[in-house]
């Protein structure tokens, strides 16, 4: 395996300090709470949980209290199954979504690895998983990268 479980952790590290910024900020990325629930899913690891964003109790100024996790994983298995991000089906196929699917970004799909994030707006969500993916990728890149130049070729 190129992706490991150290990996996913260090590439959520590096995208710790940006989300951390954009559920604080005052611009309209949150509709209340200031933190999001996510999941990854890559091939030998699934359903990875983590959280940016300290987690408080509910107000009840934000309505009814919502499951994030439940959500978040929902986003993840209908952009897994579209094999595309949530927010583009939602715009230009939303025939394809199914019972039980939200019709909230927050779904990203890239080459095989799925994240799903909820909790804050849904295309604040669905940066943040984009954020996530593209950290896993950087790293599985410099790791491919590595390999090669070890000439350890073989998976």
């Amino acid at each position: 395996m190129i992706i490991t479980k150290a990996m996913v952790i260090e590439a959520l590290e590096f995208v710790v300090p940006s989300a951390e910024v954009i559920l604080a900020t005052e611009f309209g990325t949150t509709w209340g709470p200031r933190w999001v629930e996510g999941f990854i899913d890559i091939p030998g690891l699934l359903d990875f949980p983590f959280r940016f964003g300290k987690k408080t109790e509910w107000n009840s100024t934000w309505g009814e209290e919502k499951n994030f996790s439940v959500m978040a994983m929902r986003k993840l298995r209908t952009a897994k199954r579209l094999r595309m991000n949530t927010g583009i089906a939602i715009t230009r196929c939303p025939w394809l979504f199914q019972e039980g699917d939200y019709l909230y970004s927050g779904g990203v799909y890239r080459e095989g690895i799925a994240c799903g994030v909820s909790g804050a707006k849904g295309w604040v969500d669905e940066g943040l998983a984009e954020m996530v993916v593209s950290s896993i990728i950087i790293l599985a890149q410099l790791e491919t990268d590595a390999r090669k130049e070890w000439k350890e070729m073989k998976i």
